[in-house]
């Protein structure tokens, strides 16, 4: 066997081995951006994967063990004669000389097979791996290559070099010839494959100590520039549902009169809320309000120690996040860190009550109460009439109408309108200002597409958000259809909540299109608990496929829900 030709087949093999690990690398790695960079958000996607995981690590098994038997089978005797060259004399080994000479037959063992024969079942078993793992699914959202994630990157591929070398020269140290380690080296190569998968969170705890001190370095900056507007009125809203519509809301209502800046979209973590601060907040502004979001516990406490609200409003305390929360009351005591925050004599607290967690639990604070039922409120919206134009309602004697629709989305309003005429603005002024809100996207949007309206609930369902958004859609006249995978990190109660759930939808619409199998499951039973007809249940793995099924309904006005859209990490 030719060195070269061996040592060409054996750097090509681990060519496509890189690219192989660089392929399951990424893949990783965009599902732990996905999952916030936490180990225990990854390794939970890799239980709702494990099939897939296990069938793409198959090959380079089977690659591994093939090569393995290969190497080891028994040599065979090859006779040589002199017409077929010159061949060492005095001695049992073509590759270990003594001298050289011509002689009628020499005899010497020899691998049975060659490196081309090796490298063209291991190439076939290790790129089969890509043909296995990659599956055919749309992203929705991308892998961001962020600062934190180059830096993880070339952490991880420092790692795995390390590694390699590491695993070269153990390889060696067993195996003296050099020719033979390579080959071995080659054979157990793929295994390397399924380890890419746990790079993400390996380069993450190596990086820790940087990020850390880079996080400091950032919220302190934060701290400072807070700390520096004397004159800045800090806003803090928190709640398992409703956040970010009473931000966006609010700052539609407080822009009549202040300058005001928001935390935009869903920037609600540590980092996004520092990264708002630091990038957009001018001396300029006399509101800032801030979104706080919530998934494990510290979260509120941390972000209200860099912004300090001087006024908050708690929107709502529900079973989110408990897969991470683990029970409510961490929920309940977790949200009321935003209540506790405010320490100054003229801070209010703008109260949700008709959130029972909220009502029951005794504040010590300037309270500000709103909500939809009648009782103990300072704001409350009564009269409330709902049409396919949008909804209108009154607070504290004045009429207000909106185009947007469900009663949460009143609700919201509601609190901030509150808060915007405990800063100074008159509920007179801010009848026009409702009337003018915009849906907050992918929040019972509503979106003409030719004669079908598209009710657009997509973004982060939650038990008390897709009730009101079924009521939404029953209220329409057409062919009702809702399209849906259900809810997600409910923790124990998510079975039970999405069964509940599907059997609120058996009164609300006329298709029910599921997404996902398994989420399918307890979504289906509530429907046919309620006695909606089976034949009208269709499920589907993919939103383009329910979709494509959808838009293929013969109807002359089709009403579609879309309520929750998984992200990627599903």
């Amino acid at each position: 066997m030719n060195l070269a030709i061996e040592m060409i087949v054996s750097i090509f093999l681990l060519i496509i081995l890189f690219f192989c690990s660089a392929f399951y690398f990424i893949r990783s790695m965009h599902m732990f951006q996905l999952n916030s960079y936490k180990a225990a958000g990854q390794f939970k996607w890799f239980g709702h994967n494990r099939k897939w995981i296990l069938l793409s690590s198959i090959a380079p098994l089977i690659s591994t063990v093939a090569l393995i038997i290969l190497f080891n089978a028994e040599p065979v005797m090859i006779h040589r004669t002199a017409e077929e060259g010159y061949v060492p004399c005095g001695c049992d080994d073509i590759n270990n000389p003594l001298t050289w000479g011509e002689i009628n037959v020499h005899e010497y063992y020899s691998q049975p097979y060659s490196a081309q024969t090796l490298g063209g079942i291991a190439l076939l078993l290790i790129a089969s791996t890509l043909i296995l793992g990659r599956r055919k699914v749309k992203v929705k959202k991308r892998l961001v290559f962020t600062p934190r994630v180059i830096r993880m990157c070339i952490s991880a591929g420092i790692f795995y070099a390390a590694l390699f070398i590491g695993f070269y020269f153990l390889v060696a140290f067993f195996i003296e010839q050099y020719n033979d380690s390579v080959i071995w080296l080659v054979g157990l190569a793929p295994l390397f494959i399924p380890f890419s998968l746990l790079l993400p969170i390996i380069a993450n705890i190596i990086n820790s100590p940087i990020e850390k001190l880079n996080n400091l370095r950032y919220i302190n900056d934060a701290k400072r520039i807070i700390d520096n507007h004397k004159n800045l009125i800090t806003i803090g809203i928190t709640g398992s549902y409703g956040k970010t519509s009473t931000k966006f809301f609010l700052h539609k209502l407080l822009s009549v009169k202040y300058n005001t800046l928001m935390t935009p979209e869903s920037f609600n973590t540590t980092l996004g809320v520092v990264k708002t601060i630091r990038n957009d907040l001018k001396a300029t502004h006399e509101i800032f309000i801030c979104e706080m979001g919530l998934k494990w516990l510290g979260d509120i406490k941390e972000i209200c120690e860099i912004v300090k609200p001087r006024h908050s409003i708690l929107t709502s305390i529900g079973p989110q996040h408990l897969e991470t929360m683990k029970t409510l009351d961490n929920i309940i005591n977790e949200k009321f860190e935003i209540v506790n925050a405010i320490n100054t004599d003229d801070g209010m607290v703008f109260l949700n009550y008709d959130n029972e967690h909220i009502a029951s639990r005794k504040v010590e604070k300037n309270i500000v109460r709103y909500g939809l039922t009648a009782g103990n409120k300072d704001y409350c919206a009564s009269d409330i009439s709902v049409s396919e134009k949008g909804t209108a309602f009154t607070v504290n004697g004045v009429r207000f109408e909106t185009r947007l629709l469900g009663a949460h989305n009143v609700q919201n309003i509601t609190g901030a309108i509150a808060c915007a005429n405990r800063l100074g603005i008159e509920l007179k002024d801010l009848v026009l200002p409702v009337k003018r809100l915009e849906p907050v996207p992918h929040r019972l949007q509503i979106i003409n597409k030719g004669t079908d309206i598209i009710i657009d609930d997509a973004f982060n369902s939650n038990p008390v958000g897709a009730s009101s958004a079924l009521d939404v859609l029953k209220a329409f006249n057409g062919l009702r259809i809702l399209v849906t995978p259900g809810m997600v990190e409910l923790g124990e109660k998510e079975f039970e909540l999405n069964k509940s759930f599907g059997f609120h939808a058996g009164e609300c619409c006329d298709y029910a299109v599921l997404i996902g199998e398994k989420q399918a499951v307890p979504i289906k039973a509530g429907l046919l608990e309620n006695n909606f007809p089976d034949e009208k249940i269709h499920v589907f793995k993919t939103l383009n496929e329910g979709l494509e099924f959808v838009y293929k309904i013969d109807s002359e006005q089709k009403v579609i829900l879309l309520e929750n859209d998984l992200p990627d990490n599903y």
